[in-house]
């Protein structure tokens, strides 16, 4: 769980600076380790400088398609939340060591984000 905190940490960081950081494409490949284990995000390609000021940043959508959030997605409103949601993405793939796309699951649950809410409504996801 060490990682996870780290990272967690990271994308705090990312947002309170000034100016805030929004990371875009927060997945397994960019959240690296150093020899000591300590966790290293990385792949700022994508990322955005975001005004204090602001509630959004109205934006094209960037990054891979299963960790992007729908909102930022469908309204092109690119928000902290954005890196929050693909960080849950990342937390799911970890915890259940299932990839974030798969094509031999469900067309409903081909992204590990759907599968898991619809496991979660169903309370067929639960901690035990």
């Amino acid at each position: 769980m060490r990682v996870d905190i780290e990272t967690a940490d990271a994308l705090a960081y990312l947002h309170v600076i000034d100016p805030p950081i929004i990371h875009r494409d927060v997945k397994t490949t960019n959240i690296l380790l150093d020899d000591a284990f300590r966790v290293k995000v990385a792949d700022f390609g994508l990322s955005r400088l975001f005004p204090l000021d602001a509630m959004h940043v109205s934006t094209a959508p960037q990054g891979r398609r299963g960790y992007i959030h729908p909102e930022y997605y469908q309204c092109f409103h690119l928000t902290s939340k954005s890196d929050v949601y693909s960080f849950g993405v990342v937390l799911v793939e970890l915890i259940s060591s299932k990839p974030m796309i798969d094509l031999r699951r469900e067309k409903s649950e081909v992204h590990l984000a759907n599968m898991a809410i619809a496991k979660i409504q169903n309370h067929e996801l639960v901690d035990p």
